[in-house]
């Protein structure tokens, strides 16, 4: 077995068992790849040959199942903390969109909380908890992925499921202000300002999209490590 082979058939036994995306997949393997290659080397400057030196190498470097296993918990916070973000920053974002609808529709001037029915009352409670879950969970997922996880003792499994409760509290958000959206042209008097309210649930749409996945992900991440 040549040096490149035995190295690559090495690498790929790793790379099957790796969750994860390809991109992070390829920076593992290739952390590997470069340790494999400086420890072929080593044993060839200890006098073995070629085929044997890349051998021995992939032998020191341990069964391909327990190394993939090593970087679960790696890629699972890494993964956590990349969702955590997103959910933060397009939270903002997403509701500002709907603020320029309220206000481009001139709510504030016509609404009073009192006057509105108790199904929009408990809908907008209920939209305020969901942003709340959201905001606590992607904070939470990026505490546990930053410095705080120096000093505090945390578990692999944290990471991933605090950003998948962010993730289904946005989807739980947004999908509430698009029923709201609906409630609103039937319930609110006057007309909607058309192009924001079609921005704003364009993005909510687009975010349940993306954060379902995202969720999805950070859950099957979390199953990795149990």
């Amino acid at each position: 077995m040549t040096e490149p082979a035995a190295v690559e058939r090495y690498l790929t036994e790793v790379t099957t068992r790796l969750p994860g995306s390809a991109r992070v997949r390829s920076g593992i393997v290739a952390e590997l790849r470069a340790g494999l290659l400086d420890a072929t080397d080593a044993h060839r400057s200890a006098g073995l040959p070629p085929s044997a030196a890349a051998v021995a190498a992939v032998r020191e470097f341990g069964d391909p199942g327990l190394v993939a296993d090593g970087f679960r918990a790696e890629i699972a916070a890494g993964l956590a903390r990349r969702v955590s973000i997103a959910v933060l920053v397009t939270g903002p974002l997403v509701g500002l969109l709907w603020i320029a609808t309220a206000a481009a529709s001139h709510l504030g001037s016509r609404l009073e909380w009192a006057s509105l029915p108790a199904a929009l009352q408990a809908s907008l409670a209920l939209t305020s908890l969901a942003i709340g879950v959201t905001a606590c969970g992607a904070l939470f997922g990026i505490a546990v992925t930053g410095r705080l996880s120096r000093w505090v003792l945390v578990r692999p499994c944290q990471a991933p499921t605090a950003a998948a409760v962010a993730g289904f509290g946005a989807i739980g958000a947004d999908a509430l202000g698009l029923a709201l959206l609906a409630a609103g042209l039937a319930s609110i008097p006057g007309r909607l300002s058309p192009v924001p309210a079609a921005a704003a649930a364009a993005a909510s749409i687009v975010r349940i999209l993306l954060a379902r996945r995202a969720a999805r992900h950070c859950l099957a991440a979390r199953a990795s490590l149990t």
